[in-house]
């Protein structure tokens, strides 16, 4: 009953909803008071509901007008239940147009927060509004106490503010931000949390949580990328057109191939963080207060070890030495890197000549663990799900424990902890559901190769004494002197020597006694061997059988050649396209480089 002025009112909710001034503009002229009056549940006015539409721009123009016209100017801030007036509303849906037209009439809007302590600029950036943001930014001036406001740069606001930016994807406008207003990246937002730590929260707009093939990598480092500063002489000036015949070229060819330009973003991001990184570290730092430091660097790479943001990590370090020793839970900063598997941060120990033989002496008093107790706990499931399938998941696991065992102090590898248990008790207690997963993958992919390798020798085999064309009557064959012919019986002994090769090895790894151990470079030894072995044999084949139907028919169709070669490539290139991953990662993971190396020379001295 007490709601039943919102059907009285639906005509004015209508007319904001679809932009149509005229059917309510004498309405308005015989009451004024309807201009105000919450119309909705919520408490909404009818210029609220047309700022929100984003569309009824007339009605939100005319309506401000005739408000002002009839001295109810200060009306305009009038808000909704929760204390959202118009400003907080076009910052919502990004209506700029709107939010130009309030500030023009009641600049002080933008420092009014509503009933929750969101002003207009934080609602733009909570709702990833950037013109609306880029807008009031310009328009809301920074009022300290004594002018009689607050700012909005300072406390809770300025960092829901830089923060609301960051996590938006608002780099470049975060870095203004804190050209204005640098001490804006020592505030906190309301759950805690500062710009460095939102940064470290977002791995992706670092080049080490880029996702790039070999391709894509290729033409990132192609790619230019604006870079923030102004030329000063003529041989900047010469650049700078340059520069700018190279940028409008990638941006023409970003049209003709999106892919460019989701590379150029990526580009762009990467860039942009690094800026923001290093500034906001050097104002960290210039405030030569400790604790400011300890506490804003160490929240970050708390959670930069967590998400493998190694360039945030090393930028702390750079600015801040001592920060290695920030204490997480318990644990230090590498011990912290090697619980999550984060190799890249773990590297940076190769580039700390001095400290690195404290890195990993920490052990923890309650449960009398070491790094190596620590490294045998079995990895986190984000993280093991880095590398292919269980075995290789295993491999890698064992690859850390050999790490961390060549770091550590020797009385360190047979320590017991409080339950009586060295590091490899615990490694093999921790592992052995993942131990067991790998055997079964191991032998279910060698079961299913073995079946193919088998059928290519049975095929192999018998068209070697199945010759095309037959034979003379002294036993030769008929095609002998054939070019053709000589392929066709090479590539059938390519076929049966390299298929038997794959049985082998196959047949060695479903025999195996699948000891931890042998899951570090016994078993994808004997994989790769045979994965390669049986994609050479199923290749020979093909071109054995392309061979044999050239011979046989090149008498009655000449043309045969070129269609058996495309035939022929189908399923060798199938097969590439299915295995071959899983084979560069077995090579990769057994033979190529280790993940554990010095990465820069950045932090050595």
């Amino acid at each position: 009953m007490g709601n039943n002025h919102i059907i009285t009112h639906l005509p004015i909710y209508k007319a904001a909803l679809h932009d149509d001034w005229d059917s309510v503009s004498e309405m308005f002229k015989n009451d004024p008071g309807l201009m105000t009056k919450p119309i909705t549940m919520w408490g909404e006015t009818p210029l609220l509901i047309a700022i929100g539409t984003d569309r009824s721009h007339r009605f939100v123009e005319k309506l401000v007008k005739r408000l002002i016209d009839v001295g109810a100017k200060d009306k305009l801030i009038m808000g909704n239940q929760d204390g959202t007036n118009p400003l907080h509303y076009a910052a919502m849906v990004g209506n700029t147009t709107a939010a130009r037209l309030l500030v023009e009439h009641a600049a002080d809007m933008t420092h009014v927060p509503n009933f929750d302590g969101n002003n207009p600029l934080n609602m733009a950036a909570l709702h990833g509004n950037k013109e609306t943001l880029e807008y009031l930014l310009t328009v809301t001036q920074d009022l300290l106490p004594e002018e009689g406001g607050s700012s909005l740069y300072a406390g809770v606001a300025g960092g829901d503010l830089i923060t609301l930016t960051i996590m938006s994807g608002f780099y470049d406008v975060a870095l203004e931000i804190i050209d204005l207003h640098p001490n804006v990246v020592l505030e906190k937002d309301r759950d805690g949390r500062t710009a460095l730590q939102i940064l470290a929260q977002k791995p992706e707009i670092f080049p080490s949580g880029s996702k790039l093939g070999f391709w894509t990598r290729f033409i990132y480092s192609l790619i230019p990328v604006k870079k923030r500063g102004r030329h000063t002489n003529e041989i900047n000036i010469l650049l700078r057109t340059f520069d700018k015949f190279t940028a409008g070229f990638w941006s023409a060819l970003q049209y003709v191939a999106p892919t460019i330009k989701y590379i150029h973003d990526i580009k762009v991001n990467n860039n942009l963080s690094s800026l923001l990184v290093e500034r906001i570290c050097k104002i960290v730092i210039e405030q030569v207060d400790h604790d400011i430091a300890w506490n804003i660097f160490g929240s970050a790479i708390a959670s930069a070890v967590t998400y493998g943001i190694h360039e945030l990590v090393e930028e702390c370090i750079l600015t801040y030495p001592g920060i290695i020793w920030y204490n997480v839970d318990g644990y230090y900063l590498f011990i912290l890197a090697i619980k999550h598997r984060q190799e890249r941060v773990y590297n940076l120990v190769y580039q700390m000549s001095r400290f690195k033989v404290w890195t990993t002496v920490q052990v923890d008093g309650y449960v009398k663990e070491n790094a190596l107790h620590k490294v045998a706990q079995l990895a986190p499931p984000h993280r093991l799900g880095v590398v292919t399938g269980s075995a290789l998941q295993m491999q890698r696991e064992l690859q850390w424990f050999q790490e961390v065992e060549k770091s550590i102090k020797p009385s360190y590898i047979e320590a017991l902890n409080i339950h009586g248990q060295t590091p490899r008790m615990v490694f093999t207690e921790a592992h052995k559901d993942l131990l067991a997963a790998g055997q079964q993958w191991m032998k279910d992919t060698a079961s299913s190769c073995t079946v193919v390798a088998a059928l290519i020798v049975t095929m192999a085999f018998a068209a070697a004494f199945t010759l095309p064309g037959g034979n003379q009557d002294d036993g030769k064959p008929i095609f002998l002197t054939s070019n053709t012919f000589m392929l066709f019986i090479v590539s059938v002994a390519v076929a049966l020597f390299s298929s038997s090769t794959s049985v082998l090895m196959f047949l060695s790894i479903l025999t195996s006694r699948y000891a931890e151990d042998d899951f570090l470079y016994a078993l994808p030894k004997r994989l790769t061997i045979g994965l390669l072995s049986l994609f050479t044999s199923i290749a020979a084949t093909m071109i054995a059988f392309s061979s044999a139907l050239a011979l046989v028919l090149k008498d009655k169709v000449t043309w045969i050649a070129a269609p058996l070669v495309i035939a022929t490539s189908i399923p060798v290139c199938l097969f590439g396209l299915l295995q071959f991953p899983l084979l560069v990662e077995l090579v990769k993971s057994t033979y190529g480089r280790s993940i554990f190396h010095q990465q820069n020379d950045r932090l050595i001295h």
